[in-house]
C-alpha cells in the first residue's frame, strides 16, 4: 500500500483522526487567534458572489477580506475530497450517494431536492445555533462553552430522531 492510498483512500483509525482534530483547536488559536468552524466560511463564498450584500454579519471586519483562512479551509475540504475520490478510482461526478441511493432508489431530481433542502436547513440551523457542528462540538466543547454543550446535545438528539424517521421511511411504515 502506498502513502497516497494510506492518506487519501484507506480509513484512518478513529484515534488518529481524533488526535489531529484535537490538535487543530489550539493550533487555530496559536496561529490565527480564531476558532475552528466551517459554516462561517460560507460567508466568504456569499461575499465572493454578492460583494455588496446588505447582511450585517457579512459586513463586519471578520469578512473584510474574502480570501482569508476560512475560504482556503473550505477550498481544502473540496480539494481533499476530490483527491480522495480520484485516488480511490471513483468517477468525477456521480448521482450515487452510497447506502442512501441503494436503499431509496429515488429519481435524481428528488434526491437532489432532498439534499438541497437538507443543506439549506443545515445552513439555517447553523445561523440559529450560532455555529455549525464542527464549531460547537469540536471548538466549543474544547473551550467548555455551555452553549456548545447544549448545541451538541441538540445535534445528537435531532440526528437520532432523523435516523429513526428515515428508517421508518425505508421500511415503509410511514
Amino acid at each position: 500500500m502506498n502513502l497516497i492510498s494510506t492518506i487519501f483512500v484507506e480509513p484512518w483509525p478513529w484515534w488518529l483522526g481524533g488526535i489531529f482534530i484535537g490538535l487543530l483547536v489550539p493550533a487555530m488559536y496559536y496561529f490565527l487567534n480564531t476558532a475552528l468552524g466551517v459554516s462561517s466560511g460560507f460567508g466568504n463564498l456569499v461575499k465572493l458572489f454578492v460583494p455588496k450584500t446588505k447582511l450585517k454579519w457579512l459586513n463586519t471586519p471578520a469578512y473584510a477580506r474574502i480570501f482569508n483562512w476560512r475560504f482556503f479551509f473550505l477550498a481544502g475540504i473540496v480539494i481533499g475530497a476530490f483527491i480522495s475520490a480520484r485516488t480511490a478510482g471513483l468517477s468525477l461526478v456521480t448521482p450515487e450517494m452510497g447506502l442512501f441511493t441503494k436503499t431509496l432508489p429515488w429519481p435524481f431530481a428528488l434526491s437532489a431536492l432532498w439534499f438541497l433542502s437538507g443543506g439549506i436547513l443545515l445552513g439555517v440551523g447553523a445561523r440559529i445555533a450560532g455555529g455549525c457542528t464542527s464549531g460547537h462540538s469540536i471548538h466549543g466543547l474544547a473551550n467548555f462553552h455551555l452553549s456548545s454543550l447544549l448545541a451538541t446535545v441538540s445535534f445528537l438528539i435531532a440526528g437520532t430522531i432523523t435516523v429513526y424517521l428515515l428508517r421508518l421511511l425505508v421500511l415503509g411504515v410511514i
